[in-house]
């Protein structure tokens, strides 16, 4: 349990310092001293990071940000599948968020209400990720395109992949490890099992629900956030 504790901080953690840290080495002209690669401010990218986060506690930051998630909602789902997909993606956010929470700061776990809402979530959740993998099976296909070399701007050590192909392989891991939630879930009420089987479902459980959360939160920021341009650009 500790050692879930400390990955699940260390990974969420080095998830958004990484992500962060590609925006801001983007959004700004870092010099170069004598043809070297850019060198890295700590101070400037606190001093950055600062700023992104007053921008984002501001009353018109969540107004943007509804018009950008629902724009591409209605893009990507038309018509009543939007509220499908929204709901799915509601779902998903208070599991991902109740479900770490209570693993990581609540040494009984999840009980209660808060374990209740979770239950009712995740049917949520099963229904919203069949629906979704009906509707956008097909866009996330593997093709002949992808065995072209891209420079990624996701994933700089595999210089190979390329942006669409690293959102197509997060796509598919969402799904997969969606399915391993809903499975370790129902096999978890079952009367069937043992005491010892109900706590590898468990951990299964929250293992997958970790890497469910680190594939969305990268999906989402390669989706749906816009990417930065550097000065002058």
């Amino acid at each position: 349990m500790t050692v879930f504790i400390i990955l699940a901080i260390a990974t969420l953690a080095g998830l958004f310092f990484r992500q962060s840290l590609l925006r801001f080495k983007a959004s700004f002209a870092l010099p170069e001293v004598e043809g070297e690669k850019p060198w890295f401010s700590l101070s400037a990218y606190f001093r950055w990071l600062w700023k992104r986060t007053k921008a984002i506690v501001s009353p018109s930051f969540f107004g943007k940000t509804w018009k950008v998630w629902n724009g591409w909602a209605e893009a990507h789902y038309p018509g009543w599948v939007k509220w499908v997909f929204l709901a799915f993606a509601a779902a998903f956010i208070y599991l991902s968020a109740s479900g770490l929470f209570f693993a990581v700061f609540i040494r009984r776990g999840l009980f209660g209400y808060p374990l209740l809402a979770h239950v009712m979530s995740g049917g949520l959740f099963a229904v919203g990720l069949a629906a979704v993998l009906i509707a956008r099976a097909r866009a996330y296909r593997f093709d002949q395109r992808e065995s072209v070399v891209f420079e990624s701007f996701a994933c700089p050590i595999f210089k190979n992949l390329s942006i669409e192909f690293v959102r197509k392989v997060l796509f598919w891991v969402i799904a997969s490890l969606g399915f391993v939630q809903i499975m370790t879930a129902l096999c978890s009420m079952l009367p069937i099992f043992t005491f010892n089987t109900q706590v590898g479902l468990l951990m299964i459980h929250r293992w997958s629900a970790l890497g469910l959360t680190l594939a969305a939160v990268l999906f989402f920021d390669l989706t749906l956030l816009e990417r930065p341009k550097p000065p002058g650009a």
